[in-house]
């Protein structure tokens, strides 16, 4: 039985059809959804992020979380978290709150658009320890 989904987002595309189908699997299952974003780290080495970037991060949360609640019946949770490496972090949130799927985008925002499978989706896949679900 599923009863923790956990999705992670970033506002692109590919997360955007991961985070609809979590819902309709939240929903389907009574599931609770836990959404996750993580902020790499590695792309604020010598600068910090400008407060309207971060402002916007935090705006966009808000916004999955609300449509998540109007489309559920169930909890919905947000975890936003930094570090060096976005599948590590969203493993490890993962492993915490024991989640009984994870679900991403086969592709996010990142400098390379030249993989058929982004190196996040790509490591969660080979590292999970719970099914994973990876949406196009």
């Amino acid at each position: 039985m599923i009863s923790k989904i956990l999705v992670g987002v970033d506002g692109s595309e590919h997360a955007e059809k991961a985070f609809e189908y979590a819902c309709y699997l939240a929903k389907r299952c009574e599931a609770l959804l836990l959404i996750v974003y993580v902020v790499e780290e590695f792309a604020t080495i010598g600068y910090s992020l400008s407060k309207e970037v971060e402002e916007e991060k935090v705006e966009m949360l808000k916004k999955y979380q609300i449509r998540a609640k109007t489309l559920l019946s169930t909890d919905v949770n947000i975890v936003k978290t930094k570090g060096n490496d976005a599948a590590q972090e969203i493993l490890r949130i993962s492993n915490k709150e024991n989640a009984d799927t994870i679900i991403v985008g086969s592709r996010g925002f990142s400098a390379s658009k030249d993989f058929l499978l982004g190196s996040v989706s790509y490591k969660i896949m080979h590292y999970a320890k719970c099914p994973i679900v990876i949406v196009r």
